[in-house]
Parts: C-alpha cells; sequence; structure tokens
C-alpha cells in the first residue's frame, strides 16, 4: 500500500510539473520586435513520412507486419480459384497466358544444346551429340511424362501457363520409371499442397508450413502431397484426406520469390484480377444495354375513359400485350391508347476513353505492353511501339533466364543420371560431371524492321562488340549447328555443280577467290 501511494505522489508531482512548463512564456531576446513576443507552441510528436500518416484518408490503408507465408495462408486459395475463373470466362486472362506460352515457350520450345568438354578443351562433339538424340527421343509424346499424354514442348507450355495463372507448380521427377530411360514426370497442381497443413518444430518435428517441411535454415526437406486433388470429385473417399512425404530432391517447386519469408508462389495475375473481373462485367453489361438500344422499345398505356380494346399482335408468357415492329412502318393506336418509347443510349460517348485506361491499368499489372494485351494499334507509330517492345520483351527474357535455371537445369540434370544408368549409351556414369554441362537455348523475336537490326548486329560483330556466337544465341541459334549446316549445303552445292550466290552488298564474291569456298577439314568428298 506503501508503495502504491508513493507512485500517486510522485505521478502527482509530474502533472504539476508539465503544468507549470506548458504555462511558461518566452523571454523576449532584446534584438527582436514586440510581435515575436509570442508563447512557445507545444511541440507535437508526428511521422517523418507521409507514408506511415494515420488518419481519416488512410484509415482503411491497413499494414500488417507479417511473413510473406502468413499473408498467403488464408489468401492464397481463393487468389488461386480466381484467377482459373478468369482463365475460363475472361477475354484479357486468356490473352496474357496465352502471351506467356508464346513468348517463353514459343513454337520450338527450349533447345538443348550439350557442352561436354575433352580434357583439351575442345567439345566432345561425339558425347554431346549422342546426348542430344537421347534428349530429343526421350522428350516424344508418351516418354517424357508418367501418363504419356504431354511431349516435352507441351510440358513447358503447361508449366509456364500453370505458373502464371496458379503462381505454382510441382513437377515430381519419377526415378526408376517404367520406360527406357527409366525416368519421367508427373505434373502436379498446387491444390496438393494443403495450406492449413501446419505444424511447428521441436522434440524431433521440423517445421512444416503450408504443406512443405523445412530444416532449422529454411531448406526445404520434403513436400507432404495430398494423395488426392481436393476437387477431384470422381474419387472415392473425398472425406479422408491422406498424405505422402516426398522428399524435395524429388520435387521441382517453380514459383517465382518476392519476399524472402515466402515459400509459396503467388498467381501473377493478383493485382490485375479484380480490373480486369469488372472491366469484362462492365463490357458485358454495355453490350447487353446497346442490344437493347438497338431494339424499338416502349409500354402501352391505357386512359381510363378508352372505348373498345387494343389486343396487339400477340401476348407474351404473362398474358402482356406485344406488337412487331417493321422498318420504315407506323401504326394508328386507338383512341384513350398510348405509347411510352424506351430508349437507352449505349454505348455511352466515355465508353472507349474509360475502357483504354482500364486496359493500360491492367497491363501494367500484367506486366505486358498494353497495345499487345488489348489489340489496340491506334496512333502507334514505329518508334513508340519499338520502346513498348523492347522493355516487354527484355521481361520476358528474364522469364526465360529464371525458367531455364529453376526448372530445367534440374530437370535435364537428373534425366542425365539415369540416362547414364541404364547403359543406353556408351558413356560412363564416373563421367557424370563432365557430361553435366549444357545449355538452354530459347526463342527469339523477329522485330518490325530486321534489316537494321541485323546490320547493327553485323557492325556489332565487325567492331569487335560482339560476336556470332552471342548474335546466334541471342536468336535462339547455335552457331556451330548453322555452320555444320553451311557445310552441308557446300557440299551439296559442289555435288550438283551449282554456285551459291545470295546477292546483297555483303555476300559479293571476292573475284579473286572461288564463289564456293575450301570446305571445313572433315567435310570433303
Amino acid at each position: 500500500m506503501g508503495a502504491l501511494f508513493t507512485y500517486l505522489k510522485k505521478q502527482e508531482e509530474f502533472e504539476a510539473r508539465q503544468r507549470e512548463l506548458e504555462s511558461r512564456e518566452v523571454k523576449t531576446p532584446p534584438w527582436t520586435t514586440p510581435t515575436q513576443n509570442l508563447t512557445r507552441p507545444r511541440l507535437k510528436l508526428r511521422r517523418n513520412f507521409d507514408a506511415a500518416q494515420i488518419d481519416r484518408i488512410t484509415n482503411s490503408f491497413l499494414a500488417p507486419i507479417t511473413t510473406g507465408d502468413v499473408e498467403l495462408r488464408n489468401s492464397l486459395p481463393t487468389m488461386r480459384a480466381r484467377s482459373r475463373e478468369l482463365e475460363r470466362n475472361n477475354d484479357y486472362a486468356k490473352k496474357f497466358l496465352h502471351m506467356c506460352e508464346t513468348n517463353v515457350i514459343g513454337k520450338t520450345g527450349f533447345i538443348l544444346k550439350s557442352r561436354a568438354r575433352d580434357f583439351n578443351g575442345s567439345l566432345d562433339k561425339l558425347a554431346n551429340d549422342m546426348i542430344e538424340a537421347e534428349w530429343k527421343e526421350w522428350g516424344k509424346r508418351g516418354n517424357c511424362t508418367v501418363d504419356g499424354l504431354l511431349s516435352w514442348l507441351r510440358v513447358q507450355k503447361l508449366v509456364i501457363r500453370t505458373v502464371a495463372r496458379d503462381g505454382e507448380v510441382l513437377i515430381r521427377m519419377i526415378r526408376g520409371f517404367k520406360n527406357p530411360w527409366k525416368f519421367a514426370l508427373q505434373i502436379l497442381e498446387a491444390d496438393v499442397l494443403n495450406e492449413d497443413l501446419n505444424i511447428s518444430d521441436g522434440r524431433g518435428q521440423n517445421l512444416i508450413k503450408m504443406g512443405i517441411e523445412y530444416d532449422v535454415w529454411g531448406r526445404p526437406l520434403a513436400y507432404h502431397l495430398r494423395e488426392k486433388h481436393p476437387g477431384d470429385y470422381f474419387s472415392t473417399n473425398k472425406s479422408t484426406v491422406t498424405y505422402t512425404r516426398v522428399p524435395a530432391s524429388e520435387i521441382v517447386h517453380l514459383f517465382w520469390t518476392e519476399r524472402p519469408t515466402q515459400g509459396r508462389g503467388i498467381p501473377w495475375m493478383r493485382t490485375a484480377a479484380r480490373r480486369m473481373n469488372l472491366a469484362g462485367e462492365y463490357e458485358f453489361a454495355e453490350l447487353v444495354a446497346s442490344r437493347i438500344g438497338a431494339s424499338k422499345m416502349g409500354f402501352f398505356t391505357k386512359q381510363p375513359d378508352m372505348v373498345g380494346s387494343y389486343t396487339g399482335d400477340d401476348t407474351d408468357t404473362d398474358g402482356n400485350m406485344i406488337t412487331e415492329a417493321e422498318p420504315g412502318t407506323f401504326e394508328e393506336l386507338p383512341a384513350g391508347m398510348d405509347f411510352k418509347t424506351f430508349m437507352p443510349e449505349h454505348p455511352t460517348g466515355n465508353y472507349g476513353p474509360f475502357m483504354k485506361e482500364v486496359k493500360r491499368g491492367m497491363a501494367s499489372g500484367l506486366n505486358v505492353a498494353y497495345n499487345t494485351l488489348s489489340n489496340d494499334l491506334e496512333g502507334v507509330n514505329f518508334s513508340s511501339m519499338r520502346v513498348g517492345t523492347i522493355d516487354e520483351r527484355d521481361s520476358w527474357k528474364d522469364i526465360q533466364n529464371d525458367f531455364a535455371d529453376d526448372f530445367l537445369h534440374p530437370v535435364r540434370a537428373a534425366w542425365l543420371e539415369m540416362l547414364l544408368l541404364t547403359n543406353r549409351t556408351n558413356l560412363p556414369y564416373s563421367k557424370y560431371d563432365k557430361f553435366n554441362h549444357a545449355e538452354f537455348h530459347g526463342r527469339s523475336w523477329d522485330w518490325v524492321d530486321p534489316e537494321k537490326d541485323i546490320n547493327a548486329a553485323l557492325k556489332a560483330v565487325g567492331g569487335c562488340l560482339s560476336t556470332l556466337t552471342d548474335e546466334c544465341a541471342a536468336r535462339g541459334l547455335d552457331y556451330e549447328d548453322i555452320l555444320e549446316k553451311r557445310a552441308e549445303e557446300m557440299k551439296l552445292a559442289k555435288k550438283y555443280g551449282v554456285k551459291i550466290d545470295l546477292g546483297g552488298p555483303a555476300a559479293k564474291p571476292n573475284p579473286a577467290e572461288p564463289i564456293n569456298p575450301p570446305l571445313p577439314a572433315g567435310q570433303e568428298e
């Protein structure tokens, strides 16, 4: 009790001291004017950044401090489901996902180029050709996936589309599968990872967050997969949820990390999803309203003192009177009958500009060019189109690099290991490290004016600012393949006595040299 009395006494003295300090006036220095003899204002604590202000305007601008996984736990299933709904019924979502397939994968997909080298540093052409031939054969439909339904090209397109739509995808690598390579892939949707499967670590138990088991350093150890998809209504025992623990060495969990504390992927359309949905609904509403506005509509009204009756041409299912109208005809109504027209004016004059701004916001959220997403080339010139295209293609190239590093190379390394163990080739497993060197060449793009870009590339090569190998790689080509095919063409031309003339200033032959240059070593007849 004595301690409480002492505390209250000190608190009362402190408050009295504060009141005394606040009531004091500032002494005016001798060099000031009378108008400056003001009471010292009371200091107010204020945040240093406007973005941290909390007032009536920013009251709904919530900013909780949580980890990436905590934010995703409750939101991820809904975002993933809405992205799939947009894919089913929204034109712009379908266009964006098609752009991901087209720009990241392309019509031929990523091409494997093995780069095994001998001790002297030269490429082991025989081994590289054997590995590339086996990879091409494995990539045919019926070989590379456990269900036998997809080719390697279709696997690449399905994987990038799933990542863009769902934010993540799981690729399970099945070693020992019943095919000549003893290796196949199983593509799994992210729904098999239960976001509600969370177990704290301690007493010999590893941490499990959203279906993924981690060690003390945050490295994935295993994935606890549902044995059945939660939305598969064709399977039996839907109420029973069972899990399979799959080691992380058998799983490629492909997603783009945006936070260090994030272990699951986020759908790429998340920021544009609401705008895309509302834009689609608004367009549909305007379409319906425009159809109604293009029709002659109205309501018949009767005066109380109307003599006789008017039956029109027919009645609807509810007994209401209707009449058919033909272009250029007018009908005389009986006395006491009136017709009130209904003329909705749709679409309005602001519909086009408004939708253009909405689509620009959607394009920014999807990180693509507005003209490409909306198929709108109105008012576009060569310079503006080129600037937007270059920026967009740089983004696609970044995705290509990540796609190769995080998906293609892990799958290729596991496949190569099984290839060497199966003894399908005479390549020894003891030299796995030698053979485990490869590149993936993705698709390239043709410019609106390719002649200028090719001339610029040739000047860069001539000025030692680039190499033919780099320029070919930038176009998704392999310089060695080009030389090999070129040598075959020259060999055929010499065999049939045909002189090759490509034309153009760069292709004019030197009169002192033969039109067909000597063949490389080993290519002579």
